[in-house]
């Protein structure tokens, strides 16, 4: 127990050689905040305090290993900062770790100074103290054992001393080999010299069989250094640079009240889910932003972290991350705010997949919501939540009718071709209508809408800014039908010459029927848009004339300056059982 306590404060005084043998000037850096934004990138503020040497420096060795172009900053409390010098050095760490002795001549190294008694082949026996083994140790490599021995001790780690022995990996690792035959052993009648390979058997009192063996990597490793005004001056560093790894997605829980209540409230929960493939973080204030910061550079990195490629840590780590690969592209998922449309989407199972809504790539204002102090070390995921607030909602449904016309309707006959007529969607939406009573802007995110332990749907919720609304489909609804027909009422075939091209001028009449087969009152939103131009709409329809829009047309065969595209919209309330059939008159010109 004794020689156990002695080795453990020898160890202790060769760590206090080592941190007292430190040079002057090391700065060390805490990390004092974390700025995340939706697209994984965040910027990183730290702080650092050292005395400046004899040449007026302090130097860091925890150079960040991705930062963008012109966003690395070190900017002094007091002083004046000359200049940063960024480059490699090379370094040697020693490791020492006891190791199970496999010679006899460790064996006896290691109990030197133990009462022994010794059986040589012979049979000869000899009784003394260990006095001396005579050994020669030569730098070698790691043999197999020793690199497994060195790495099990990793597993209880804390992250940062895992990626000191990633690091030390990268680099060359020796150790020191034990040879040699001869020991002394220390008798009443003398010192007698012995040779270790002809012991047949050792007995020792409470014999050692474990040995310390250092390892010594010698690596290379980053080092920047800061040149102050003034030496011996004690200088205290803050350190800002913006650089990937760190994102946040917002994802929102919204319960609907009981039908049946008076009062028609919707609790929103909004939650911030945090992935870290950057750096640890301890003990750090967080904000996180709703929006994106315009960074023209962020793909280049800053020479001052000395790497030629800026190393987006999140698409490394997972693929699956990157917009590149992303399984919901823009062409896959889409959402129109004002008509109320279902998000659509694919993907596997199990991957994350982030589509282009969810990763800032919309432009919002810039808006801060500040998280307390957390713990995540690189790889970790962890959700936090942001705010509950109970807002007013409505019901409301949506019919959103688009026509497409195939341009073969001013031919004398229709016989042989296809129907010149398309509804690109026939279906009438439930939809709640949210208001952002809060003061608090709500960013685009995952919505999981549910009315007490029922879900409802899954959407997506768009940026909406405080006191505003925002419109949340839920379903189609079964019991709110809606019909589309139209009739043409007048035909000119020498309506319009344009550009050495006739045109005739086609009157149409369009009628929808909408009836409602729920138990309860409801309030629609009819859209109508088509190709030409509307002239009148009955129950109040109000119309809005716009210029040509090739999605109204298929196989469109004139000029785009002579037709309008035109959107007529209806807020009709229907009781139950109720039919509504409102009307619009247009016109349109086709090349004939």
């Amino acid at each position: 127990m004794r020689a156990a306590l002695s080795v453990a404060f020898a160890i202790t005084l060769i760590c206090t050689s080592v941190r007292a043998a430190d040079p002057p000037g090391l700065l060390t850096l805490t990390t004092q905040r974390a700025i995340v934004f939706k697209d994984g990138y965040c910027l990183m503020i730290k702080q650092g305090t050292a005395t400046t040497d004899e040449r007026s420096e302090v130097y860091l060795d925890d150079v960040p290993d991705a930062a963008v172009l012109g966003s690395f900053w070190a900017a002094p409390t007091e002083g004046r900062l000359v200049n940063m010098v960024a480059g490699w050095k090379e370094v040697k760490e020693d490791e020492e770790k006891p190791v199970a002795c496999t010679q006899t001549i460790e064996l006896l190294l290691a109990n030197k100074g133990q009462q022994a008694k010794v059986e040589l082949q012979d049979k000869a026996i000899h009784t003394g103290v260990i006095h001396e083994v005579l050994v020669e140790r030569t730098p070698t490599a790691l043999t197999p054992v020793l690199t497994e021995i060195f790495s099990s001790s990793r597993s209880s780690r804390t992250p940062a001393a895992l990626a000191a022995a990633a690091a030390r990996e990268a680099g060359s690792q020796m150790t020191t080999a034990i040879g040699g035959n001869l020991f002394v052993l220390r008798t009443d009648d003398g010192d007698v010299m012995l040779p270790a390979s002809q012991v047949r058997s050792l007995l020792v009192k409470n014999m050692k069989t474990t040995l310390p063996r250092t390892v010594t990597t010698t690596k290379r490793t980053k080092r920047l250094t800061m040149q102050f005004d003034k030496p011996q001056q004690k200088r205290t560093v803050n350190l800002l640079y913006f650089r990937p790894g760190v994102r946040w997605i917002p994802t929102y829980r919204i319960e609907l009240a009981d039908p049946k209540a008076e009062k028609k409230l919707a609790k929103v929960s909004l939650q911030a889910e945090l992935l870290n493939e950057a750096e640890d973080l301890n003990d750090v204030p967080l904000d996180i932003v709703v929006g994106v910061p315009n960074f023209r550079f962020k793909d280049s990195p800053s020479p001052l972290v000395l790497e030629g490629v800026l190393r987006n840590v999140l698409a490394s780590a997972n693929p699956m991350l990157s917009n590149g690969n992303n399984a919901f592209s823009n062409a896959m998922f889409s959402q129109q705010v004002a008509g109320g449309q279902p998000v659509r989407g694919g993907g596997e199972g199990g991957a994350i997949n982030l589509p282009a809504e969810l990763t800032g790539t919309g432009t919002q204002d810039l808006f801060i919501y500040s998280l307390p102090k957390l713990s995540l070390d690189k790889g970790e995921r962890a959700a936090v939540s942001i705010f509950t607030a109970d807002v007013p909602y409505r019901d409301l449904y949506t019919w959103g009718v688009e026509v497409q016309r195939h341009d073969i309707e001013a031919a004398p006959s229709g016989a042989g071709v296809r129907s010149p007529l398309t509804l690109s969607r026939n279906e009438v939406w439930h939809q709640i209508e949210l208001t952002n009573t809060t003061n608090l802007p709500w960013t685009t995110g995952a919505a999981l809408l549910v009315q007490g332990q029922q879900p409802l749907a899954q959407e997506l919720l768009t940026y909406t800014p405080s006191k505003s609304g925002v419109r949340l489909p839920v379903t189609v609804s079964v019991e709110t039908r809606g019909t589309f027909g139209e009739q043409e009422t007048g035909r000119d075939l020498k309506a319009l010459v344009w550009d050495n091209a006739s045109y005739a001028r086609i009157e149409k009449e369009a009628r929808l029927r909408l009836d409602n087969h729920k138990p309860t009152p409801i309030e629609v939103e009819v859209t109508l848009r088509l190709g030409g131009r509307a002239t009148a709409a009955s129950h109040a329809g109000k119309i809005v004339v716009n210029a040509f829009n090739a999605a109204d047309w298929v196989q469109y065969h004139g000029s785009p300056a002579v037709n309008n595209s035109s959107a007529i919209t209806w807020t009709i309330k229907l009781q139950p059982g109720e039919t509504v059939e409102p009307t619009a008159t247009y016109n349109f010109f086709a090349r004939h």
